[in-house]
């Protein structure tokens, strides 16, 4: 005579690891697939230059701590104004993002969504 509870474990574990697992593999993808086809998507676009101004400029810290050490993350965005008014924010390095304040005007070289260099102008 088997117990229900364990029969309904057995039954429901398998399909219940599965299930997390197609999920986790499916995410993957998901994301993968989303960062290739915006890769290919840059990749087509003209490489522009504009004149811009540095308007602001944001950092994301993602990550945690493993086994007492920290595994932090950051990454840097500056938000550009170009001469039209249109505002565009792009993942920049941390040396760009350290070499840029707000108010700054230069030239701003992109293609698509991705940063390529921003050289500022001095105004007198």
């Amino acid at each position: 005579e088997s117990m229900p509870i364990l029969d309904f474990m057995f039954t429901a574990a398998p399909i219940f690891i599965f299930t997390v697992f197609v999920i986790v593999i499916g995410t993957i993808l998901f994301f993968g697939i989303q960062s290739l086809r915006e890769w290919i998507r840059n990749n087509r676009q003209e490489i522009l230059s504009d004149h811009v101004r540095v308007t602001d400029k944001r950092t994301h810290v993602w990550g945690g701590h493993h086994n007492q050490q920290h595994h932090a993350h950051t990454s840097y965005y500056i938000t550009f104004e170009f001469e039209d008014g249109e505002r565009r924010e792009f993942m920049v390095s941390g040396r760009a993002y350290g070499l840029v304040s707000p108010g700054d005007a230069g030239t701003l070289t992109w293609q698509g969504t991705r940063f390529h260099d921003f050289q500022r102008v001095r105004e007198y």
